[in-house]
Order: C-alpha cells, then sequence, then structure tokens
C-alpha cells in the first residue's frame, strides 16, 4: 500500500469514527432526556431504543435530523405535550442542535447555570408557558446565535443579565408575565422589542416601560413631600397656639389690675 492511500485510509476511518461517535451522542442525547422527564400522557412512546438502524431516532416525535438517514437531531419540538421536571441537562449530548421547543409544558426548577455549554447552537430557544423559577442565568446570552428566546409565562425572578444585548440576531423576544424586577437591559432599537415582550413585570423599568428612578432621589423627594404635608398641618397648630397662649397671658395681666 502507498503512503498516499494509507494516509486516505486512515483519514476515512478517522471520519467514519467521528460520524458513529456523534451519531451515539445523539442517541445517548434524546435516551437521557426520556429517562430525566415525565412523561404523563405518553407523547414520548414513539421513543424506542435499540434499533440503531441510519435514522431510526429521526422517527421519534417531535425529533427534526439533519437528513433522515442519519442519527443527527437538528431541532427538538415538544410543545404542549404536558412534560414535566427539571430542565434536561442530558440535551448536551446533541451537539448539533440548533433548534429547542418546550412550550406549554409544566417543567420547572431553575435552569442550569451553564445553559450555554449545554445548547451553544441554538438560533431558538422556547421555553415560554412553564414553570421555571430562579434567575435568568448570565451565560444565557452566550447562546451567540439565538434569534428566537421566548421565557415568557414563567416564575423568573431577579434581574434580567445585562449581556443580553449581545444578542444582535434576535427577532423574537420575551419575558413577559414573570416576576422580573430592575432596568432593562438597552437594547438596540433596530431589534424593534416593544414593551410587549416585558408586560406584567410590575418592577421593570427602563425604556421601553417607565423610567427606573433613584431609590436615594425617590427618599429626597418623599422627604420633601412629608416637609410640605408637615408644614400645611401644623402651620394653623401653631397659629392656634400663639394666639391661645397670648389670649391667657393678656387675661392674667388683666386680672392683677
Amino acid at each position: 500500500m502507498s503512503f498516499i492511500n494509507l494516509v486516505a485510509t486512515c483519514l476515512w476511518i478517522l471520519l467514519v469514527s467521528s460520524f458513529t461517535g456523534a451519531n451515539e451522542a445523539n442517541i445517548n442525547c434524546l435516551r437521557t432526556i426520556h429517562s430525566q422527564v415525565k412523561d404523563p400522557n405518553g407523547y414520548l412512546s414513539s421513543w424506542v431504543f435499540g434499533n440503531y438502524s441510519a435514522g431510526y431516532i429521526c422517527k421519534f416525535s417531535g425529533v427534526t435530523c439533519w437528513h433522515d438517514d442519519e442519527n443527527r437531531v437538528l431541532s427538538i419540538k415538544l410543545a404542549g405535550c404536558g412534560l414535566q421536571g427539571d430542565f434536561p441537562i442530558g440535551i448536551k449530548n446533541c451537539t448539533d442542535l440548533v433548534g429547542l421547543d418546550l412550550s406549554r409544558n409544566n417543567f420547572s426548577g431553575v435552569l442550569p447555570s451553564n445553559i450555554a455549554s449545554l445548547v451553544p447552537l441554538l438560533t431558538t430557544l422556547d421555553l415560554s408557558y412553564n414553570q421555571f423559577s430562579g434567575e435568568i442565568p448570565a451565560s444565557l446570552p452566550n447562546i451567540t446565535f439565538l434569534n428566537t428566546l421566548m421565557l415568557q409565562h414563567n416564575q423568573f425572578t431577579g434581574q434580567l443579565p445585562p449581556e443580553l444585548v449581545s444578542l444582535q440576531w434576535l427577532k423574537q423576544f420575551s419575558v413577559a408575565y414573570n416576576q422580573l424586577t430592575g432596568p432593562v437591559p438597552n437594547f438596540n432599537e433596530a431589534l424593534g422589542i416593544g414593551v410587549e415582550s416585558f408586560a406584567n413585570n410590575t418592577g421593570l423599568c427602563g425604556r421601553p416601560m417607565d423610567a427606573c428612578v433613584d431609590p436615594y432621589e425617590d427618599m429626597i423627594r418623599f422627604g420633601k413631600m412629608g416637609a410640605a404635608v408637615g408644614a400645611a398641618v401644623f402651620a394653623p397648630v401653631s397659629v392656634f397656639l400663639g394666639w391661645f397662649f397670648n389670649g391667657r397671658k393678656e387675661k392674667q395681666r388683666n386680672i392683677r389690675h
């Protein structure tokens, strides 16, 4: 065998091994997700493992592959399935995943702090209409290719990560109907993110919401209001007391004389 043929053969073996390893990782990804979530409605009953034929996981409900004849997951869409549990961290093994839709389920708990390293290539992340809680992870903006980020109708608290402004490809974005507080990140106006994206978070402020108020300035303002009210209330009392005591003094002088 010539040297060139030997190199070509080695490269081919490495390529096949890499391809096989990627397929196995994606299969393990779905197997782990299947084991981590509760499925009271049996929506994932088609997720039966053990076939190992080319592209067999592409027939699973909610799973789309890059190609039908290979086990590489492109997107997972499991909206409205009644699924329960925490965010499935086994999804990290779907290394080619670009779309994840877990909306309108009953997922709960906090999102992993390292979520960006679990799904780094996502362009679509929809976790809306669940019961996720805690703070929105600071690492989330590191999923740099996101153009759809939907987190509305959950129970998120705390402040929005200011680094969200780095998501320059955003087309759809919402954190409405949570319990968020603090300033809204200064998004590029060209993204067209309006007030509806932040609705029903009574603690949020800043464009496009109402302006944020400095707590120190608020204290000064209320102090001035209190002083004004106090002056309005006590001025007549002071006048009355002055009149009363002056009258008594005058009366006492008259009695002496």
